[in-house]
């Protein structure tokens, strides 16, 4: 009987542990409304916001998903038409767990690009962050606050003007998660990306156990 009642004590403080962490984590989530804002740190420089038309998370062979938000749709991506245009590619490297992960804004569990297309002109911006997530790829639909973040201009054209570096990026996401929508947007904008450089940039071959469409892997080429 006393190793029952140890037990039942022992599995009630967890379950409360984990049950205030929950919350802790849904009251530091806030809302869910899709966002994006990028600004100079400073305040001195630029201020960026997006209009969210798409937005899509996928599983992901190398990290555990890859979430994009743009202004743009599939079509444009696809065409690679794109004079003016806004792209943040976060990549989820592990989900803190309960016990283990603290929730802190210090913490590193996001790897993100943030994409801006002015003028025909493109720059990528880099940077690491905080996240925490409900729902996953594997639940059909996610959503995800990135806390205040750094970003620095990594690559871009010759005539980009940088009003930015360095900058801060806060965003939810919010948004469905289809591995098929999500390749097929990140492969047009590998793509785009690769011919506005000048060479191959930001190709990840996929497991090869993935197959779409009889292609194993993602073949980008250059201009």
């Amino acid at each position: 009987m006393a190793y029952l009642s140890r037990l039942s004590l022992l599995i009630g403080i967890f379950c409360m542990s984990s049950c205030a962490y929950i919350d802790h984590a849904r009251h530091w989530m806030g809302d869910f409304v899709p966002s994006v804002n990028v600004a100079k740190v400073g305040g001195n420089g630029g201020r960026m916001s997006m209009d969210i038309t798409t937005a899509v998370c996928t599983s992901d062979p190398f990290v555990h998903t890859s979430l994009w938000m743009t202004d743009l749709s599939y079509k444009q991506v696809e065409n690679g038409d794109i004079q003016n245009g806004q792209i943040l590619h976060i990549e989820m490297l592990f989900p803190p767990r309960a016990g283990e992960t603290p929730i802190d804004p210090a913490a590193t569990n996001l790897s993100l690009r943030y994409i801006v297309i002015s003028n025909d002109e493109v720059g990528v911006y880099e940077g690491g962050g905080f996240g925490y997530p409900i729902g996953g790829h594997e639940d059909g639909e996610m959503s995800l606050r990135v806390e205040p973040s750094g970003l620095v201009l990594a690559e871009s054209t010759d005539g980009f003007v940088d009003l930015l570096s360095p900058a801060t990026l806060s965003a939810v996401f919010t948004g469905t998660c289809d591995d098929m929508a999500g390749h097929r947007l990140a492969d047009g904008i590998d793509q785009f990306v690769t011919n506005a450089l000048g060479r191959t940039i930001y190709v990840q071959k996929r497991d090869p156990t993935v197959d779409e469409s009889g292609i194993g892997g993602r073949e980008l080429k250059g201009v």
